[in-house]
């Protein structure tokens, strides 16, 4: 009787088992996307920071030029 109990449990598991390799191969490529997405995202990141930081440079320039300027105009008006 036990000896039915356990052909019974092993037919299970083997009936199961492609399932389980189906789940664990879909499971396993969904991570796969998702690594692959999170690695996009963080590489967009960082293009955009360094685009901000140009940006933040060239205004940076251009406080400068401004400031420049006014003290050659303030020098010319005395």
């Amino acid at each position: 009787m036990k000896q039915n109990k356990g052909n019974r449990n092993s037919e299970g598991l083997e009936s199961v088992s492609p399932a389980a390799k189906l789940a664990v191969a879909i499971t396993t490529r969904g991570d796969a996307l998702a690594t692959i997405a999170a690695g996009l995202a963080l590489e967009n990141e960082l293009k955009e920071n360094e685009s901000n930081s140009n940006d933040i440079d060239k205004l940076q320039k251009q406080i400068d030029e401004l400031n420049y300027e006014m003290k050659q105009l303030k020098r010319m008006l005395r």
